[in-house]
């Protein structure tokens, strides 16, 4: 009788390491009182094994390697079916020999890349589209304007790569960071795909770095002085890109979403303007109630003033504008407020979420922003110095400290 193949992993199986103190790691499989071994690549110290649970400490690693032993499975499971004859530990020759069989049709780093590109060309916007295809331009003049086979994608590359970015470009450390996601998230496909094996993907060893950003956000007595600006007949064009900024603090809004904002995205409500779209980076829901936010006298909240004002009877966006015009005459109207800071169209996000969370509670504050996870919302807030001091001024301090 015939049984069901078994896995585990193995440790230093022949009790030899290298001189650096590593010994590989191997999949076991055992039929029938046979046993076959297959290399998963990795070759570990034993600090670096959980002896206890017998796998890879590292999660990425046993993450690759659990891959393998499901593709083994996997292959037996497809073959019994098949070939319609119980599977034994000599079949798997037919796996390695079909991955070892040339292709003619064999995909590169660069054609796969370019695949991908143009799959997900309809889901991202214009500029993420724009820079990944500089991310793959950036990778083919730095092998000397040739396309990149799989196996050029080495650690060794990739650390070679990262400091021609950061000493010959001259870019940011988390400009960088966007680079390494781009080319990681290519190749975690491609080894989804079997495209190469996952112990030759240079990202399990390699680990950018992002830097800390301390991102401006304007006090509300800033934006009060932009809110109060008086435009002359020489510069009143200004006074659209004023509103669509202060649009966007009030809704705390992407400026990829306040321009394509629409007509068809408007629903009248008991309670005022109610926003509805889709946003365009996380492609998730977004729900606005424009008349909870920022309310006045009048009976319109200040955001519905503007979306008044702008409003079109086409299906044209209602601010509609470059994001790089924007930015550009955004700069005047800053100057004009008398305020120093490097304000961009982003500032006015950053600005309303931290606004926002002197009001509601992180986890609110993270639904209004179509944010993923908390951490995300905890990057845009600033607690300023004087929110701080008023905090503790209201806190009922216990009698037994009070002097």
């Amino acid at each position: 009788m015939t049984h069901k193949v078994r896995y585990r992993l193995l440790f230093n199986r022949r009790k030899q390491t290298t001189k650096d103190g590593k010994a590989p790691v191997v999949i076991e499989a055992y039929q029938n009182g046979l046993r076959r071994y297959f290399a998963t690549g990795f070759k570990v110290r034993k600090e670096d094994w959980d002896f206890r649970k017998d796998e890879l400490k590292n999660p990425t690693h046993m993450s690759k390697v659990r891959k393998q032993i499901t593709d083994l499975s996997d292959f037996e499971t497809l073959f019994e079916s098949q070939y319609k004859q119980a599977f034994t530990l000599k079949d798997f020759d037919l796996m390695l020999k079909a991955a070892n069989q040339p292709n003619k049709a064999k995909a590169t780093f660069s054609s796969h890349y370019r695949e991908q590109l143009q799959r997900r060309k309809p889901e991202l916007s214009y500029r993420a589209f724009q820079h990944s295809q500089l991310v793959l331009t950036r990778l083919h003049e730095f092998n000397a304007g040739n396309d990149l086979e799989f196996d050029t994608l080495t650690l060794d590359f990739i650390e070679r790569f990262d400091f021609h970015l950061k000493t010959t470009l001259r870019l940011g450390a988390n400009y960088i960071y966007k680079y390494h996601q781009a080319i990681k998230k290519c190749l975690d496909n491609a080894e989804r795909k079997g495209l190469f094996l996952p112990q030759q993907n240079p990202y399990n060893d390699f680990r950018p770095k992002k830097a800390r950003v301390n991102k401006v956000a304007l006090q509300i007595e800033e934006i009060e002085r932009i809110e109060r600006l008086i435009f002359t007949e020489e510069n009143q064009h200004l006074t659209f890109y004023r509103d669509a900024f202060l649009f966007a603090f009030y809704t705390s809004l992407r400026i990829s979403d306040i321009t394509r904002i629409s007509r068809k995205h408007i629903l009248q409500t008991n309670e005022g303007i109610l926003l509805e779209f889709v946003t365009q980076k996380s492609k998730k829901e977004a729900r606005l109630p424009l008349g909870l936010l920022f309310p006045t006298a009048d009976g319109h909240s200040k955001p519905e003033r503007i979306l008044i004002t702008y409003s079109r009877t086409d299906s044209q966006p209602f601010f509609r504008r470059s994001h790089v015009k924007m930015n550009k005459h955004l700069k005047e109207v800053i100057r004009m407020a008398g305020i120093t800071k490097a304000v961009t169209f982003h500032t006015a996000r950053h600005s309303g979420l931290t606004y926002l969370s002197t009001v509601l509670p992180t986890p609110m504050v993270k639904e209004l922003a179509q944010h993923s996870d908390i951490q995300t919302t905890m990057g845009y807030v600033h607690t300023s110095g004087h929110a701080i001091e008023t905090a503790l001024r209201a806190i009922k301090w216990p009698n037994s400290y009070q002097k």
